[in-house]
């Protein structure tokens, strides 16, 4: 009986080969719909039947999704029977895939009988370009699946006839999550002083970048951001891109004019060029050009000139200091 199971199992795979390239019509006992939503935590598992199949409907911003992992972890009554289940994929499905539908058409463009072990997990790739390799844990197809209509359609279907009750009530558990390229986006925003954003030239990795409102895809890790400006400060920010996520970086832009803060203790009547300054404390813009900062704290006065260039800013301070000594 067993050896007439597989001699049948090998004319049907025999067929199965040779029609990928035709449509044809098929009903599955159950239509399983799963949806990806493109995360890094996104994983789904069903329970399927060895007559069922699966419509991976994929994300509308598939920006960092490059392939599909399902995981099929195969029970003893179905390992034992080594060919007797097939998994196929299928271009240009007809109707779109429903639960109430059982009926379809469609090419098939990839099929292979069950291995005779416990799980099997395939990739599958959405752009020839697909970075992720074949390994000894996985099988990556060489087909690329039509996603015209946005879904990845999978069926199991019966190989071998003659399969005790046990085998053809058995279950598959199938995991589904998706396979994300090792990047992220980066946007960046800026604040700036006035009623009008001046010109200014950005840098990402010390590479121009022009100024662009939906983000830089970047390999995930740490990266340099500047920005020169002949109407602000120079800024340089390090940030942090991971891997399918948005890194929003806000920078403040500021004004190229030449800034002050002056600190003194209490009670202390503070000059600025022989006129009082009430902006202790505060930081304030100052013109260009060479200053005078007078301190006056009872008896005492200390007097101090600073010459004040474009895009700096300074400190003026008065430290009061008691030095006590034992003799």
């Amino acid at each position: 009986m067993r050896k007439s199971c597989i001699f049948l199992t090998n004319f049907v795979f025999s067929l199965v080969c040779t029609a990928t390239l035709f449509a044809e019509s098929f009903r599955v006992r159950k239509l399983f719909p799963l949806s990806l939503t493109g995360t890094v935590q996104d994983e789904q598992t069903v329970t399927i039947g060895i007559n069922d199949s699966i419509a991976i409907f994929l994300p509308d911003d598939a920006t960092y999704l490059e392939g599909i992992e399902v995981k099929i972890t195969i029970p003893d009554e179905i390992a034992a029977w080594q060919d007797s289940v097939a998994c196929a994929m299928y271009h240009n499905i007809m109707p779109v895939p429903a639960t109430s539908q059982i009926d379809y058409s469609g090419t098939r463009i990839f099929v292979r009988t069950l291995p005779a072990r416990r799980s099997w997990i395939v990739q599958i790739p959405l752009f020839s370009s697909s970075s992720f390799k074949e390994s000894a844990y996985a099988t990556k197809l060489d087909v690329l699946p039509d996603t015209e209509h946005g879904f990845v359609f999978i069926r199991f279907q019966l190989a071998m006839k003659g399969l005790p009750d046990e085998t053809m009530n058995a279950t598959l558990k199938v995991t589904i999550k998706p396979i994300l390229t090792n990047k992220g986006k980066l946007l960046v925003s800026t604040s700036y002083p006035g009623n009008e954003l001046l010109p200014y030239t950005l840098f990402i990795d010390g590479n121009k970048a022009d100024p662009d409102d939906e983000g830089w895809i970047l390999p995930t890790g740490v990266h340099d951001v500047s920005i020169v400006s002949e109407f602000y400060r120079n800024e340089t920010r390090t940030t942090r891109v991971e891997q399918a996520k948005i890194t929003q970086l806000s920078v403040q832009l500021k004004s190229v004019t030449p800034t002050l803060l002056i600190t003194a203790p209490a009670n202390t009547i503070v000059y600025l060029d022989d006129e009082k300054c009430n902006e202790i404390g505060k930081e304030f813009e100052i013109d260009e050009g060479e200053h005078t900062v007078r301190f006056l704290m009872g008896d005492y006065e200390m007097i101090r000139t600073i010459t004040m260039q474009k895009g700096k800013s300074y400190t003026a301070a008065l430290a009061v200091d008691v030095d006590i000594r034992e003799e």
